[in-house]
């Protein structure tokens, strides 16, 4: 390896092996590839134009089938076929009100065809010399067509054929063509002729086509005698194509030499007796694809210099702030955790060393929390053990107040007591998470009985269970929140009964309902409430300062379900059939423990 070579740093041998192995190839290819393509090069450019020719040839042949759609459309037209025999029957004794009437109605039902086309000259010859042309006949008689050298060659033509007849003066005079390409064909039944349809086309739509192309590229109709029927050049029509001899036998493409010059000449057929003749320099086209190579070559060999700047410069800038981040670690590593790299930017190396002063940042928050969670768990410990009273103890002079109230004949006010002692035994008691049915009813019962003390409102809990769900096991208070929403938004705080009842589904699953008499909602807000259910997260109550029986809520009901069950968990908020608003919870029998 020479010197110079070794003395260069990485990232030059990089860029270097980059500009090596991409340029010396495209340099080498370019040259092979010269010697080695140049008949794909040839079939190319001919592909290239024939393609063009293609698109040409389909507009000359949508021409040509208007013209016989014309002809066929005269010809077996059910509503023109009684006109025209009718009108080729007449003579010199045929009322003229008569001969008039056929030929309107044969002209009117012409145009509703030729008018969509527009560049059409149409003339229906009948052997008593009548006719009907879609152009004015002031200047021009169109008998006269019997008299042309090729109406002989119309009477030959056989079955549903078509006589390409060529050019033709213009005998229409509301346009300024000097010519017309011409076809017709006899009107036949029965191997009987009754008429004649000749069609003249205008060229100048195609004239206004073939005038696109370069004056070294030209483009033509000939017929099979050699002669131009159209071309840009107006003046050439009806002389012989000079190149005709060296035209290819079938449809295809041959070279001819043009002063010196190769020339493409291309043919397509659009008629059995016409050809569409192309002819383009094949330098010109050549060049084309030699100039798109090189400047293909010299825009690949722009930009791999252009990349191999921005690589050393890209290289250059990420080796540098990786370099610090190492030295950053290293100190971190030693027990300096005040350390920083402070690099920033958006890209990936950027994004990392802003992401590791992060993590850096919350290793130290984490532990100044442990430590301070570690202090505030000892307080904590240490006010509970001071302030901790025995539940009993509260209990026992709960039910001893209810006693005295009881021996002085207030049943009432001992009975919400004693309601009042069970609820809190319950909020108190943490030990079991699942409690029977019956217990769980035997709860809301107590909460009704305080709501009605509390409000001076009568609610009535009517109670629907069936005797083999009153032991399954639920999670505590699962149904006083429920029994809370129906009383404060179902029935308003005011006077009214509330539901519940359960049931065994027949796929084994326990079904809880609660409902309510109050007044229900509307269809909108209940779509409303659905979607707000399926879509909101259930936030759980955290306010450790008021810590109620009402605070988990419905949407923690559903979520704590969903978490307990999974998918095997469902419900239905409903509208009741006499208002008022029906919730359904169905879930497995068999409790496991919250995750």
């Amino acid at each position: 390896m020479p010197g110079w070579l070794r003395r260069l740093s990485l990232r030059n041998k990089l860029v270097l092996t980059i500009l090596v192995c991409l340029v010396l190839p495209s340099l080498v290819s370019m040259n092979v590839s010269s010697l080695f393509t140049r008949d794909a090069v040839r079939t190319q450019v001919t592909d290239s134009s024939r393609e063009s020719m293609r698109i040409v040839s389909q507009i000359v042949n949508t021409q040509m089938k208007n013209m016989i759609y014309v002809m066929n459309f005269i010809q077996f037209d059910e509503e023109l076929q009684p006109s025209i025999r009718e009108l080729g029957k007449a003579n010199e004794g045929t009322d003229m009100g008569d001969i008039l009437q056929y030929k309107q109605t044969i002209a009117k039902r012409m145009s509703t065809v030729i008018d969509s086309f527009g560049n059409l000259n149409v003339t229906v010859l009948l052997p008593n010399n009548e006719y009907v042309a879609s152009y004015t006949t002031f200047s021009f008689n169109p008998t006269d067509f019997l008299k042309k050298d090729w109406f002989s060659d119309v009477e030959q033509v056989s079955g549903y054929n078509v006589k390409w007849i060529g050019v033709e003066p213009n005998y229409s005079q509301t346009t300024n063509q000097p010519y017309l390409l011409s076809a017709a064909k006899p009107l036949r039944k029965n191997d009987t002729t009754y008429g004649y349809v000749i069609v003249g086309l205008e060229p100048g739509s195609l004239q206004d086509l073939f005038s696109q192309y370069h004056n070294k590229e030209s483009m033509a109709i000939i017929d099979e005698q050699g002669r131009i029927l159209v071309d840009k050049d107006s003046s050439t029509i009806g002389t012989l194509f000079p190149y005709f001899d060296q035209l290819p036998k079938e449809d295809g493409s041959s070279f001819v030499k043009v002063e010196g010059e190769d020339y493409i000449l291309l043919s397509s057929h659009v008629t059995p007796e016409w050809q569409l003749i192309n002819m383009s320099p094949y330098k010109t086209a050549a060049q084309k694809i030699e100039s798109f190579r090189k400047t293909d070559f010299l825009i690949q060999l722009f930009f791999l210099i252009l990349f191999a700047v921005i690589l050393l410069y890209m290289v250059r800038t990420l080796t540098k702030p990786i370099a610090r981040l190492v030295q950053t670690v290293v100190r971190i590593e030693s027990g300096q955790l005040g350390e920083r790299s402070n690099i920033s930017g958006v890209d990936e190396v950027g994004r990392l060393g802003y992401v590791f002063d992060r993590m850096i940042d919350r290793i130290e928050l984490m532990l100044e929390e442990n430590r301070r969670e570690q202090e505030l768990k000892r307080m904590a410990e240490l006010a509970m053990l001071q302030a901790q009273i025995n539940p009993h103890f509260l209990f026992n002079v709960l039910n001893s107040i209810r006693l005295k109230i009881m021996m002085k004949g207030d049943s009432e006010n001992a009975e919400l007591i004693s309601s009042l002692s069970s609820l809190l035994r319950m909020t108190i008691n943490r030990n079991n998470e699942y409690i029977p049915l019956h217990e769980e009813i035997e709860i809301n019962e107590h909460y009704v009985r305080l709501l009605n003390s509390r409000h001076g409102d009568r609610v009535e809990l009517r109670i629907s269970a069936a005797s083999d769900t009153l032991l399954i096991e639920l999670p505590r208070f699962l149904l006083q929140p429920l029994i809370e929403n129906a009383y404060i938004h179902g029935l308003k705080s005011k006077p009214g009964a509330i539901t519940i009842a359960s049931r065994i589904c027949e796929d084994g699953r326990l079904q809880l309902e609660v409902r309510d008499s109050g007044v229900g909602m509307t269809q909108e807000r209940l779509e409303e409430l659905r979607t707000h259910l399926v879509n909101v997260p259930a936030q759980h109550h955290q306010d450790s300062r008021s810590p109620t029986l009402s605070g988990i809520g419905l949407h923690n009901v559903l979520e704590r379900l969903r978490i307990i069950y999974g998918h095997r968990f469902d419900y239905e908020v409903e509208i009741g059939t006499d208002q008022g608003t029906r919730i359904v919870l169905r879930f497995p029998q068999q409790a496991r423990k919250e995750g």
